[in-house]
């Protein structure tokens, strides 16, 4: 049995890490070594990130399709002017956590990972 906490450390955060990086080396046109200094990362954890090493690509694509991805570019767009605190984009980044909870995103990840939950009407997530 595989708590909600778990999954968003293994898989959730990795897979928007993933999608924030793509954007700001896509969009922002910052180099791994630039991305990397920005996120307190080091450049081989940006390079794996890019291959989908870490992350969770169906969890990234989805993301990628959601109404989140345009959370995950405000901050890239913060990340990238470099005005903003790293408190504030840490909140900023808890906070597109929080709405994968809210929306039942979280949930419904948890439950293709223990498909066993879906019978016991589980609502850990909420």
């Amino acid at each position: 049995m595989r708590p909600p906490c778990e999954i968003v450390v293994t898989k959730v955060l990795p897979a928007i890490r993933t999608v924030l990086v793509m954007d700001l080396i896509d969009r922002h046109e910052l180099t791994q070594k630039e991305v990397a200094e920005k996120l307190d990362v080091t450049q081989a954890a940006v390079s794996q990130y890019l291959s989908s090493i870490r992350g969770d690509e169906e969890i990234e694509r989805k993301l990628q399709k959601s109404k989140l991805f345009s959370k995950i570019q405000k901050l890239s767009d913060k990340i990238a002017s470099g005005k903003y605190q790293k408190s504030q984009i840490i909140k900023d980044f808890c906070g597109i956590c929080d709405l994968m909870r809210k929306k039942g995103i979280l949930c419904k990840i948890h439950s293709d990972s223990a498909p066993s939950l879906s019978k016991e009407k589980c609502d850990a997530c909420f």
